[in-house]
């Protein structure tokens, strides 16, 4: 035969749930519109995959036009487009720019400036891009 099991604790004994209060927020203005859009129809969406591709060719192409005019102006571009979050979009053409202000800066062992902004400009740029300057 089992032996029944007797516990040893009491009801008085196990803690009761806090009730907490509820408040009645208004409703948000902007609703769900940000937290996750996707556009019902495919027509929309193939129109912002477009839109998203046209900016992006766009932006490798002030990329290179950085690039042809000065050291500093190209960093100026990069520094910018990691501060807006999308330079992941251009880590190739980042990586080479870089590299090749690299190369250019180690055989002329100059830029364009001698002052502390363009000199720390091209730190900041390789370590964010995780290049070994």
């Amino acid at each position: 035969m089992s032996t029944p099991v007797v516990s040893t604790c009491s009801l008085a004994q196990i803690p009761t749930p806090k009730i907490r209060l509820v408040e009645n927020f208004h409703p948000n203005i902007w609703g769900d519109q940000f937290v996750a859009y996707i556009p019902k129809d495919k027509v929309t969406y193939t129109c912002k995959e477009g839109q998203v591709e046209d900016l992006k060719k766009e932006g490798r192409r002030k990329l290179m036009a950085a690039a042809a005019a000065s050291p500093s102006q190209l960093l100026n571009f990069i520094d910018a487009m990691q501060g807006l979050g999308v330079a992941y979009h251009f880590e190739g053409e980042i990586e080479e720019a870089l590299q090749n202000i690299y190369d250019s800066f180690h055989e002329a062992n100059d830029m364009d400036g001698d002052d502390l902004y363009n000199i720390a400009l091209p730190t900041q740029a390789t370590r964010v891009q995780y290049f070994m300057w």
